[in-house]
């Protein structure tokens, strides 16, 4: 049965009983192998049509390439380049309530410390503390009793003190008053100017009164004028590096002084000490040594800021 079957002749209707799967890419394209006449037309179709869809790939493919090309160019031509990171740093204002910029206005203020207990005790005068000359001023000019006839020191302290302030302060608003860059230059200034009178106040004759103590009151006045302004132009809170009544005030009447995190009461605290520890060294230097070491710490202080400006 079986030989018969193989020597049988094929018939297309035999290939009924078989299962044919789809052959094609769309519903629209399905093949009929059951009808040998329009097989070959449908395959030439399908030809066709494959041939359709591979050249409209490779066109589009074509099109977006250059797209794509024109706009990495454009990214790449319009990408900025990267800042200086020393020239953003310098221009960048500083963080006043940062416990680094604390430390170096509480260095300012140990300096302006040394520096007033060693004017005081040199020519009766005060280089930073103005209201303390505007006292001295109507009592020298009273030829009052309590105070040395030093007019001339006070006059010359208070007028510079004001011009200088007069000068770094519109100079700190066209630099930037708060910029690491012009906090770093007024300190600098501030600086050579303390050294200055150091060496005027060492090399020079130790009088009371005359030009060379007028020099270095001078110095000094212009000096710490620059330095004050800075110091309130930078909005440091609560550290003014000069004027402690308005700290104790607020220490005083402060409803939170014995709160653990009171950050305030702190920042006075630290400024009421800073300075009181400069009024020690000062009038030690001035007690026990040469009074002109004391410009010479203070100086060294005031360095020592200038290059944490820096950095």
């Amino acid at each position: 049965m079986y030989e018969s079957r193989r020597n049988s002749e094929w018939s297309p209707s035999d290939l009924t009983a078989v299962p044919t799967p789809t052959i094609s890419r769309t519903p629209t394209l399905a093949l009929d192998i059951n009808n040998p006449a329009d097989l070959e037309a449908q395959l030439l179709r399908l030809k066709e049509r494959r041939g359709s869809d591979n050249s409209t790939t490779s066109t589009a493919t074509h099109i977006s390439t250059p797209d794509l090309e024109q706009n990495q160019t454009s990214e790449t031509t319009t990408t900025p380049a990267k800042p200086n990171t020393l020239s953003t740093y310098l221009t960048h204002p500083i963080t006043p309530s940062s416990t680094y910029t604390l430390t170096q206005f509480l260095l300012l203020s140990l300096a302006t410390g040394i520096i007033d207990a060693t004017t005081f005790s040199l020519y009766s005068v005060f280089v930073t503390k103005q209201t303390g000359n505007t006292i001295f001023l109507a009592l020298a000019a009273l030829q009052h009793t309590s105070v040395s006839q030093t007019e001339p020191n006070v006059a010359i302290s208070i007028s510079l003190f004001f011009c200088s302030a007069i000068l770094f302060g519109h100079l700190g608003h066209r630099m930037g008053s708060s910029t690491c860059l012009w906090l770093s230059v007024s300190n600098l200034i501030s600086t050579a100017l303390i050294f200055a009178a150091t060496a005027l106040r060492y090399f020079g004759p130790a009088q009371r009164t005359g030009p060379y103590a007028l020099g270095v009151i001078a110095l000094l006045s212009i000096g710490m004028g620059a330095q004050v302004t800075s110091a309130f132009s930078a909005k440091i809170p609560d550290v003014n590096t000069t004027m402690i009544t308005g700290a104790i005030v607020q220490l005083a009447t402060d409803e939170t002084v014995f709160a653990k995190d009171n950050v305030a009461r702190t920042r006075r605290v630290l400024f009421f000490g800073a300075m009181l520890a400069g009024a020690f060294v000062g009038a030690g230097c001035a007690s026990c040594m040469d009074a002109a070491l004391g410009l010479l710490v203070a100086g060294i202080v005031k360095s020592a800021v200038t290059i944490m400006f820096l950095f």
